[in-house]
């Protein structure tokens, strides 16, 4: 009776160190996932050329709103802004893909695409862009602000940048 108490404690301790194990597990995985998770951002600092993706994979002749991550060195601290950019691609060279920024130049408001119409349009004041992301009508005082982009290797590299809103000519802003 002796040796059948003791295994049956031995199996009772060696299910509560597997059921704790597995609880434990359970609680560190998203604390492990929020820990990882900025290293596998695709993220840059201010000013650096961020990868967007494999340039066969764009859709041709279709504007694509893609996120990118831009990191902002404040002092010792590094701050992460999540941007968008359109971008479309009309054939396999460099010269065949363009790259805008979604704000419009009048207020930042974000601009949307509208297929139907083939137009950029913007929300807030009725601003309207063309294919090209050149300036159509409404109050915006220029086109649509385009991206510094490079193809490397097969893979579309975009610059963000963020530009002076309200005025005719584009004046990249520093911040």
């Amino acid at each position: 009776m002796a040796a059948n108490s003791q295994d049956r404690r031995r199996f009772l301790s060696r299910c509560t160190i597997g059921l704790l194990s597995v609880i434990t597990a359970l609680l560190a995985a998203p604390v492990v996932a929020y820990v990882v998770a900025p290293l596998r951002r695709r993220a840059s600092k201010q000013g650096e050329m961020v990868e967007i993706g494999p340039l066969a994979e764009l859709p041709l002749g279709k504007w694509l709103l893609l996120p990118i991550d831009v990191v902002l060195q404040n002092g010792w601290e590094e701050v992460r802004e999540r941007h968008s950019i359109y971008v479309r691609r009309t054939g396999d060279k460099p010269a065949e893909v363009s790259v805008l920024s979604p704000l419009c130049p009048h207020l930042g408001c974000p601009v949307g695409w509208v297929p139907d119409d083939g137009k950029f349009k913007c929300p807030c004041h009725g601003g309207i862009f063309s294919t090209d992301g050149s300036h159509v009508s409404g109050p915006p005082p220029r086109a649509l602000d385009p991206l510094q982009f490079e193809v490397r290797n097969g893979h579309l590299w975009v610059r963000w940048e963020d530009f002076k809103i309200g005025v005719a000519n584009r004046v990249p802003v520093r911040v």
